[in-house]
């Protein structure tokens, strides 16, 4: 299954069109991604029939937020669930560099039976794996988006895999950050994974500020289905 970062509403139509099976949608590519304006998430829910996640990220400083910050947060879920979103994709952490389970279940209490991805955020964790483990205390999580960690995602093949087997079918792995044509086959097939994410590796020139390549998400889909 592919999920493809959408950064406006012609990204939307195009991920649609080339048979792309969910979209993440966010803003400020190049920040890492950061929340969508409402107008947007709405104009990309009516455009389209797939699955919306939304980026519910403030400012790209670190993943640690004020009380202030994630009382903002919990109203842009609010904002995004009745718009229409499948999902919603955050992540927040401590100042030990661990999941904040404390702020984590109060993102969460406004939840209401959509999909919720912990994002990279895992990957400046120490432990990866380990907070796999503390993330399925939180039943809303239903996906988590990594790269096994820092460095190459190819090389996280090993991370991956007991992140999935440690996942028991509760949480659903998504696999990315540097996912390619040439190695998504192998990242899917050597750790379990079901579900892969790109971004640039289906743009023209492998730019955030190019348009999505119709071809290059086709692609990908033949390969992966």
């Amino acid at each position: 299954m592919l999920e493809v970062i959408a950064t406006c509403l012609e990204d939307v139509k195009r991920i649609k069109r080339a048979g792309g099976k969910r979209i993440e949608l966010i803003t400020s590519y190049t920040e890492g991604g950061l929340t969508p304006s409402y107008a947007f998430i709405k104009k990309a829910v009516e455009a389209v029939h797939i699955p919306i996640h939304v980026m519910i990220r403030p400012h790209a400083k670190s993943f640690t937020y004020t009380e202030e910050e994630i009382e903002m947060m919990k109203e842009d879920i609010i904002i995004a669930q009745k718009l229409g979103a499948a999902g919603v994709v955050l992540g927040v952490l401590n100042e030990r560099n661990e999941v904040d389970e404390e702020k984590l279940a109060n993102l969460l209490s406004v939840v209401d039976g959509i999909n919720v991805t912990y994002h990279r955020a895992i990957d400046d964790i120490k432990n990866p794996v380990e907070a796999m483990k503390t993330l399925k205390k939180f039943h809303k999580v239903t996906h988590v988006l990594t790269s096994g960690g820092q460095g190459n995602i190819v090389e996280n093949i090993p991370v991956l895999a007991e992140m999935q087997k440690v996942s028991d079918g509760q949480i659903q792995l998504v696999a990315g950050a540097g996912v390619t044509k040439e190695n998504i086959k192998r990242l899917l097939d050597e750790t379990g994974i079901t579900q892969a994410h790109v971004g640039t590796a289906v743009r023209e020139g492998k730019s955030c500020f190019s348009e999505i390549d119709l071809n290059l998400v086709q692609e990908l889909v033949q390969i992966i289905q």
